[in-house]
């Protein structure tokens, strides 16, 4: 990969408390990949962070570490309470105004678990942020009712910084890190990370090592380069661990993997003929009156 120039971005990150991390819609795995890896390096020298996406984040995301931070939300003045992990537990929500307190009632289901407040998270739709990063942003349109919503934050561009594999379509920022010749935005935000001198926290690197094996087609891609290589060396030298999918025989219908003769499987799985299979047949038929 190239090298690209991070001097315009470094003292505006540097001197930020505050970053907003944005994807665009329908987000590919290797973008979640590097934004989520972004957050978790921001969180560990004390920035605060927020990582939205208009869409709604699907199953495919769910082995990525600090997946369920990722909101809906940025600009606008609504103020959203979340339920992490607990919404197939609510039946419905209601509320009533007593001695002068707006008090949200939240009824579980019947045989639902009891709700857990301590896991509830309140996200002001007024977000402030020192800095925004556009993670594979190519314009301001593919943030869909994030930008709608949030327009005023977005008129300051000289505080966002948009990080894509080629120059964005839009030029919404004077800050833009990008390298066509890199197959993923897992390596780029390696390259960022260190750039930067920010941490690289386990949790992080485990994201990265995940978002570049599935943006190479798990190092496959015929347009793979050595540093693809490198940059997977740092990552498990950094703590990451590899995402391994094991298929076991649980995961096939019963019978459709042959056993070795004379285990337990076999004895289980593969059954003899019926009792009448070898017995004499008897045809009878008006042909045969």
């Amino acid at each position: 990969m190239a090298r690209p120039d991070v001097s315009s971005i470094r003292s505006l990150l540097s001197s930020s408390q505050s970053v907003a991390l944005l994807l665009p819609a329908h987000p590919s795995y290797d973008a979640v990949s590097a934004i989520l890896a972004l957050k978790l390096s921001f969180d560990a020298v004390g920035k605060s962070t927020l990582v939205a996406c208009p869409d709604p984040i699907i199953v495919e995301f769910n082995r990525l570490i600090g997946i369920d931070t990722v909101t809906s939300m940025f600009g606008g003045r609504d103020l959203i309470i979340a339920f992490p992990e607990q919404t197939e537990h609510v039946d419905k929500v209601t509320y009533n105004i007593e001695a002068g307190e707006l008090r949200l009632v939240v009824t579980p289901k019947q045989s639902a678990p009891t709700l857990d407040h301590r896991r509830l998270k309140f996200i002001s739709g007024s977000h402030h942020a020192d800095a925004i990063m556009l993670v594979d942003v190519d314009s301001l349109t593919d943030l869909g009712h994030i930008y709608e919503q949030g327009k005023e934050a977005f008129r300051a561009s000289e505080k966002m910084v948009s990080l894509t594999r080629n120059l964005p379509a839009q030029n919404y920022t004077p800050h833009q890190v990008y390298d066509p010749l890199a197959l993923s935005l897992s390596e780029l935000v390696v390259y960022l990370i260190e750039s930067l001198s920010l941490p690289l926290p386990a949790d992080a690197a485990t994201n990265l090592l995940a978002g570049l094996e599935r943006a190479t087609q798990n190092f496959q891609h015929p347009e793979i380069s050595a540093s693809a290589f490198e940059t997977a060396a740092r990552l498990i030298k950094s703590g990451a661990r590899r995402h391994a999918d094991q298929i076991s025989a649980a995961d096939f219908p019963s019978g459709s993997i042959p056993a070795s003769p004379g285990t337990a499987e076999s004895v289980a799985e593969i059954k003899g003929p019926p009792d009448d299979w070898m017995a004499p047949k008897v045809y009878r038929g008006p042909m045969l009156q």
